[in-house]
């Protein structure tokens, strides 16, 4: 009976070496190029596609990052309930920054006429807040928040909403549960009477319900 040429089998001696090395410094490629992304990577994927897309829900840690000016990222979406941990860094070589989170807006008068100074409504109202790693914090005011601190304790002071203000390549941790809370709130930055603000160092956040 004739053999069926498709179920020969291919003698491993007559396999075309070039294919094979082709095939092996690919894979070999690959793995030299994860490797080198997993070194110099400074944020996990899931990070890096939370910044793409602006969102980060039911993240333990939300990295957020000062800029001249503007933060990153521009927007966030939390769930009443959960336990978060904002990461924040002001990336700036030059500038102070802050960070604010309420609603609406708290005005001023000067010279110029009225100049918002801060949020009308401060989102960390009674809220029990863990800091920690704390690095270059020029100052912090905790106004109504209950505060627990690990670690080094910044500067403390009074007056105003609740927020931490870095100097730069500052950091900070500051760890809560989502208060039930639901709706939009905004984040921003009011440093030099709100220029930073208006610049565009500002973002949103979403807070589901439970």
């Amino acid at each position: 009976m004739q053999e069926d040429s498709s179920l020969r089998r291919v003698d491993p001696s007559r396999r075309d070496p070039h294919w094979s090395a082709t095939t092996f410094f690919v894979v070999l490629g690959l793995v030299v190029l994860i490797s080198i992304l997993s070194l110099f990577l400074k944020r996990p994927i899931s990070d890096a596609t939370a910044a793409m897309t602006g969102t980060t829900l039911n993240e333990p840690v939300t990295q957020i990052e000062q800029y001249d000016y503007g933060f990153e990222p521009h927007h966030i979406t939390w769930r009443a309930g959960d336990q978060v941990t904002i990461s924040l860094h002001n990336r700036s070589t030059t500038h102070w920054h802050e960070m604010m989170l309420g609603r609406g807006y708290d005005y001023t008068p000067s010279a110029f006429g009225p100049i918002a100074t801060q949020f009308d409504t401060d989102f960390w109202n009674g809220i029990h807040v863990t800091f920690s790693g704390a690095n270059h914090v020029d100052n912090l005011c905790v106004n109504k928040a209950i505060a627990k601190f690990i670690g080094p304790m910044p500067n403390i002071v009074t007056g105003g909403n609740f927020s931490p203000t870095l100097q730069p390549g500052g950091s900070l941790n500051m760890t809560f549960t989502v208060p039930n809370k639901p709706g939009t709130w905004h984040y921003g930055c009011f440093v030099q009477q709100y220029v930073h603000y208006m610049a565009g160092m500002r973002g949103t956040i979403t807070i589901l319900p439970r």
